[in-house]
């Protein structure tokens, strides 16, 4: 019963740790320091994606659409084919 209570103590302790911003903020860092190249690509790659957001806000939403259109198609035949 001890070990079932101390465990349960650790498990909140690690789930306060992990929801904590400040930590999420400093592995963020941690991962740009550990990788700047990366960084640097998707710092570019989102920034694209912003000009090319504001400069037609319809075609991400279009993009979305899209897959979900394709998501719905593949669980449709999936579901399909998986009966017997």
């Amino acid at each position: 019963m001890l070990q079932c209570d101390a465990r349960r103590l650790l498990l909140a302790a690690e789930w306060r740790k992990l929801s904590s911003p400040e930590r999420w903020l400093a592995e963020a860092g941690d991962l740009a320091l550990r990788h700047p190249l990366w960084t640097a690509l998707l710092t570019a790659a989102s920034g694209a994606l912003a000009v090319r957001t504001l400069r037609k806000p319809g075609l991400i939403l279009g993009g979305i659409g899209q897959l979900g259109k394709l998501a719905s198609l593949a669980f449709s035949a999936w579901r399909l084919l998986g009966r017997k």
